[in-house]
């Protein structure tokens, strides 16, 4: 009787020192705020205005994406794993899209080595082949006029799109910038929202599309910042997804970087910040996001070409 009392006291004793560490651990990360980055390079971008940085797999390859929302041209590069930016090729798609500003505000790519562009605008999505030769699909928007964020999302066509993920599961997300700043996941219709959770990271795989040319993926759900965060936060100008499927967010207007918590799930509606970090001084307007190997990097939005327009950061803990 004494041993299985004492058994029973140490397993008591193990889950309380178990349960008081994961709490003194989430506890710490909530309490990352303020902390600011550190530059470690900067580098030139021969593109003006940048709206967005993402990635697609390419024979094999990781390869980095850039694009303006005053021209249509997309920017490819490669980063090494000593942050080392080599192979820097604009392409310009006058071609495709024309010479008016597209208004393109955020980029993202596959393990297909497909490009996905969305047009604030004209909430439209495109979808260029790996060449970027043609555009090969175009994803249409649709917020029903019974969701939340409708009169919203109608009222101001400069505070839509700015960030675009796509998920594994055929969904995709996409930052409402302002009024009121927010995440918007978007689906088939009539599907089931899902929110995010690593596991619907895309990662190494093809995004799912149907064989025509043209779909359509609604509006399902959306989450808004905590109060505490809206203030500190302000704006989102961007979403990335890190190496191990942790979602982050961009502020311009509050300069800084969000992770946010690990599952957004559908049975709530507010975004969980769980560390912050302030941008130096140094980074100004700040617009795009994507990790290479850990690393983040942040685009800034300029009017013209400059030497520091693609800032490296020391890794966020």
């Amino acid at each position: 009787m004494r041993f299985c009392s004492l058994v029973a006291a140490l397993l008591l004793s193990a889950c309380a020192v178990s349960n008081a560490t994961s709490q003194s651990v989430s506890e710490a990360e909530d309490e990352l705020r303020g902390t600011t980055t550190k530059v470690v390079e900067s580098r030139p971008l021969p593109i003006v205005e940048v709206s967005g940085l993402g990635q697609r797999r390419i024979d094999g390859a990781m390869t980095y994406l850039a694009i303006g929302d005053s021209s249509p041209t997309i920017v490819t590069f490669s980063i090494g794993e000593d942050g080392d930016v080599s192979d820097v090729q604009p392409h310009d798609l006058t071609r495709l899209f024309g010479r008016k500003a597209p208004q393109w505000e955020a980029v993202a790519g596959d393990a297909a080595g497909r490009v996905f562009v969305l047009a604030e605008s004209t909430s439209t999505i495109a979808v260029l082949d790996p060449r970027l030769e043609d555009v090969t699909h175009t994803i249409r928007l649709e917020i029903p006029s019974s969701f939340p964020l409708a009169s919203a999302w109608a009222a101001d066509e400069n505070s839509r799109g700015e960030g675009l993920v796509l998920l594994a599961n055929g969904h995709v997300l996409v930052a409402k910038e302002k009024n009121p700043p927010a995440i918007v996941e978007l689906g088939p219709r009539g599907a089931a929202p899902e929110g995010f959770r690593p596991e619907l990271a895309l990662g190494d795989r093809p995004f799912s599309l149907p064989a025509s040319g043209e779909s359509e993926l609604v509006a399902l759900k959306h989450w808004v910042l905590k109060a505490k965060d809206a203030k500190p936060i302000g704006d989102i100008s961007e979403l990335a997804v890190d190496g191990d499927g942790r979602l982050y967010l961009l502020s311009d207007q509050g300069r800084a970087i969000a992770r946010l918590e690990r599952e957004l799930e559908p049975a709530e509606d507010k975004i969980d910040v769980k560390a912050l970090f302030s941008l130096p001084s140094k980074v100004a307007k700040p617009e795009g996001l994507v990790f290479a190997s850990g690393t983040p990097f942040i685009a800034t939005d300029g009017k013209k070409v400059a030497a520091d327009a693609l800032y490296e950061l020391e890794p966020l803990f």
